[in-house]
């Protein structure tokens, strides 16, 4: 079946599949910037970027694991929680969490797809690996939406490798050091050349921006490493954990930034828009919310596939338990019956 356009959801409602592309007129809570002299005011799309991205990041970090929504939409039906997955179209319909949507990952900035997102309920966002999902979840949450990604994605909750991106089976046991590094002090990326009117399409616009790029969202700890032993300069190491955690073990010339202080000015200064910022911190989760925001303010900015956890076994270094404890439940999956084709520019953490 050919997908014709973008503005497309799939929606499984039973056994149905429902196209809609049409706009609805409601786009978070973001508000319109007020008119000078009659005329629409231009906007600094960093700034707003900026001030609602650290507005965001200053709430608590969440994310939901398998076992919860399985538990959630499965055995015990919520119904005050709405399941997205921004997986492509051809593994979406190969196998997906029964009653989830279609927003494929290149399409989550779109605001024909997002005009059909629930204002009244948490948005539950599903990738192949956790890594994408949690950027969806970073830029709908700016947005005014409730959203929170799944941990590990459908790697955790299924084995079939061609649905999710499989979990690690062991750590590295990459070198860790508890020197601390200093920071350096940069000015702030050039000003974005598009101009908006309101807040909404600014920063709706930055994402799109970011997805049209083709980077992908995540750098592998073998490349970081590669990286260290060579004893290259363009990777710029930003460990997100807490003093504490970082102070007992962190990657080798990485600096330390609080997540929820990372979009403060005075932070950002520390940050090179002329090098890639690695993010790093306990599984990615926050790492890949926080890279989507660099990427819109206009760094260049990759999250540490998977986290500490799989670069030391230490739990006391990493923070939580190595990625090896980590058992593939197989929860069931439903199918469409029907063949897709892969909507292009899906994203890749394998």
């Amino acid at each position: 079946m050919k997908l014709f356009g973008k503005k497309v959801l799939f929606m499984l409602a039973g056994t149905m599949l429902i196209f809609t592309g049409g706009c609805g007129t409601e786009q978070g809570s973001t508000k319109v910037q007020p008119q000078v002299n009659g005329q629409s005011a231009q906007l600094n799309v960093f700034s707003v970027v900026q001030q609602t991205a650290d507005a965001y990041l200053k709430k608590p970090a969440e994310s939901i694991s398998a076992e919860e929504i399985f538990e959630k939409m499965i055995l015990n039906y919520d119904p005050s929680y709405f399941i997205v997955d921004v997986r492509d179209t051809a593994a979406f319909a190969a196998g997906h969490i029964e009653g989830s949507v279609n927003i494929p990952y290149s399409m989550t900035a779109d605001p024909n797809q997002i005009a059909n997102l629930p204002k009244d309920k948490k948005i539950l966002v599903i990738c192949y690996s956790g890594h994408t999902a949690s950027q969806t979840s970073a830029l709908w949450n700016m947005l005014g939406y409730d959203a929170i990604p799944m941990v590990n994605g459908m790697g955790g909750w299924t084995s079939d490798e061609n649905l999710g991106t499989p979990l690690p089976q062991k750590t590295f046991d990459y070198e860790v050091e508890a020197t601390e590094t200093k920071a350096g002090n940069y000015d702030l990326p050039a000003p974005a050349t598009k101009k908006y009117t309101d807040e909404t399409a600014a920063i709706l616009g930055s994402a799109d921006d970011y997805l049209k790029t083709g980077l992908p969202p995540i750098m592998k700890p073998a490349a970081i490493q590669e990286s260290i032993k060579n004893k290259q300069d363009g990777l710029l190491l930003v460990d997100l954990r807490a003093a504490k955690e970082y102070a007992a073990g962190h990657i080798p010339g990485a600096i330390n930034i609080a997540y929820n202080s990372l979009a403060e000015l005075e932070q950002l200064k520390k940050l090179s828009p002329e090098k890639k910022i690695v993010l790093i911190d306990h599984d990615g989760t926050m790492s890949s919310k926080a890279a989507r925001i660099l990427n819109m303010l206009g760094y260049e900015a990759y999250a540490m596939k998977d986290g500490m956890r799989v670069w030391t076994s230490n739990a006391e270094i990493n923070g939580i338990l190595p990625i090896t404890n980590e058992k593939v439940k197989d929860y069931p999956l439903k199918k469409l019956n029907t063949k897709l084709e892969t909507e292009t520019g899906a994203a890749s953490c394998g």
